[in-house]
């Protein structure tokens, strides 16, 4: 018998709720609301500097806005340690990567928009 080497999340499925119909368990805290695409996140771990993190900062307030274009406050930003010039560096390498679009206004937070590529969950299943 051969001796085979398998990844640990090749044959992974997600569990089925354990909650019975009609009963909804909520998170206590603050927690990023998915699910969060792991092409997405991946491609965003393949960048430079803190792309991750701000790509974290964007899912963050994408839950709580509940849409997909808004505003990128710089309270989301420090929560995950990311300075305001490693946060402009970082969404330029996630707009060049394709996975946010960013509108930039003097003196203003920018307005982000999270980019659902089609691309990416193709190369996730290669």
């Amino acid at each position: 018998m051969k001796n085979v080497e398998r990844d640990a999340l090749s044959d992974y499925e997600p569990a089925a709720p354990s909650l019975p119909l009609g009963e909804e368990r909520r998170p206590r805290g603050e927690f990023i609301r998915g699910p969060i695409p792991l092409p997405w996140v991946a491609e965003a771990a393949r960048l430079r500097g803190r792309a991750l993190a701000v790509g974290l900062a964007i899912w963050f307030r994408k839950g709580i806005e509940k849409k997909a274009t808004f505003q990128l406050y710089p309270s989301a930003l420090e929560r995950l340690g990311v300075s305001r010039w490693s946060a402009y560096r970082a969404l330029k390498g996630l707009e060049k990567a394709g996975l946010v679009r960013a509108e930039r206004r003097r003196g203003r937070s920018p307005v982000v928009t999270v980019l659902d590529r089609a691309d990416l969950k193709a190369e996730g299943q290669a």
